[in-house]
């Protein structure tokens, strides 16, 4: 049985159910603008309290971006990796 090798970009094309491995970027970087321009706007409601759809979104963009940076430090620190 032969294990098919993905890169990153195909993996995270799968993950945010996009059609182009080359789009991945653009949706990443829309997602940060996305979330940037919520935390910065300070649109964020205090602890505890509920939070609208909007603030849903955005953390569930964080999540995104985290894992995905995550998988990036993995790749970058992986073994075979020289700086």
């Amino acid at each position: 049985m032969s294990r098919r090798v993905m890169t990153l970009e195909q993996t995270w094309a799968d993950r945010l159910g996009i059609d182009s491995s080359a789009a991945v970027g653009d949706e990443l970087a829309a997602r940060f603008e996305h979330l940037s321009r919520f935390v910065l706007g300070g649109e964020m409601s205090p602890a505890g309290k509920p939070v609208s759809a909007e603030a849903a979104t955005a953390y569930g963009e964080l999540w995104v971006l985290a894992g995905f940076l995550a998988d990036v430090r993995r790749a970058m620190t992986g073994p075979g990796v020289e700086w």
